[in-house]
Parts: C-alpha cells; structure tokens; sequence
C-alpha cells in the first residue's frame, strides 16, 4: 500500500514540476517575482490557448490541402418518378376492388366498401380515428385511411355507386 502511494505521489510531483517548469519558462519575473493565479489565468492561459488554437488551424488546413474531395463527388442517377401528390377522385360499383400498388391514402367519400387483406392480422390504417381495419370490415366515410404497401391489400365496392379520393399507386379489378 505504501508503494502505491509513493508512486502516485512521485507521479503527481513530476506532473507539478513540469507545469511549473513550463510556466516558469514563460514568465518574466521583471515585473511579478511570484507566479501568481492572476498571471496563470490572464496570461498563461490566453498564450496556451492561442498557441493550441494556432496549431489545430494549421493542421485542420494542411489535412484540407491533402484531401481528394473527388471520391465524395455523389454521381447522377435519375429520379425515380413521384407519387402523385394530389388525390384522385375514383368511382367504384358493386363488386370492383382498388388494389394498392405501394404505399396508398384513400377516403371513402360516398357508397360502402371494405377492406380486402390477404392476412387477417392486418389491414388498413384508419388515419382519422386511430384504428385498424381489418378484412372484411367497413370504411368509415370522411376517414383518411393508409394502405401501407401493394401486398393485396385494398378496398372492394359494396354499393352500386362508391367514390373514393384515392391519392398514389393503385389498380382497379372490375368486379
């Protein structure tokens, strides 16, 4: 135990001398015989970090002179097309269905229709109130509803006249 605390002591006096040291180096006495906390925190200080400002300058420059910026170059590749940002007024009858082709917003506006999904466990996001819908369950009409992606999920008429915003990718089975 106590050669650990020597060590740690010797470690702690050889880190103050060579502060002191260094400070020392610095100082002119002329004016302050005592290193004092004023000339450390005033003056010491202010060189120390100017000298380190100078030197990360200096070297932030040189690795900005040594750097080939023309791998990052990003290179062109065509847009893929947008969905359409504005929606679709589309007219169903009885029996037609409107299959998502992607990601799909549709409304119910008029008429009855339901959710057709492949898999029970989901179906489509009712925006509005919050809800699933799931197969086989009404619409609510004026609800924004989600189709999140063309897996056979979608929406069949089940009255002789349905109208329905739609707005992205979609296709009609007639029915």
């Amino acid at each position: 135990m106590k050669l650990k605390f020597t060590k740690i002591t010797a470690l702690v006096l050889a880190a103050m001398a060579a502060f002191g040291v260094t400070a020392a180096a610095a100082y002119d006495s002329s004016e302050d015989p005592l290193v004092s906390l004023s000339y450390l925190t005033k003056i010491f200080k202010t060189e120390l970090l100017e000298e380190l400002n100078d030197t990360i300058e200096s070297e932030i420059a040189r690795r900005m002179d040594n750097l080939d910026l023309s791998q990052y170059q990003p290179s062109y590749e065509e847009p893929a097309p947008a969905a359409s940002s504005t929606y679709e007024v589309i007219e169903l009858s009885w029996g037609d269905s409107l299959y998502a082709a992607g990601a799909c917003d549709i409304m119910l506006r008029a008429g009855s229709a339901y959710c057709i999904a492949p898999d029970a466990s989901q179906g489509i996001a009712d925006y509005t109130s919050g809800t699933e819908i799931y197969n086989y369950q009404y619409l609510t009409k004026n609800h924004m509803c989600l189709i999140p992606r063309g897996d056979g999920r979608g929406i069949m008429a089940d009255s002789e006249s349905v109208f329905v915003m739609v707005r992205g990718e979609y296709t009609i089975v007639e029915g």
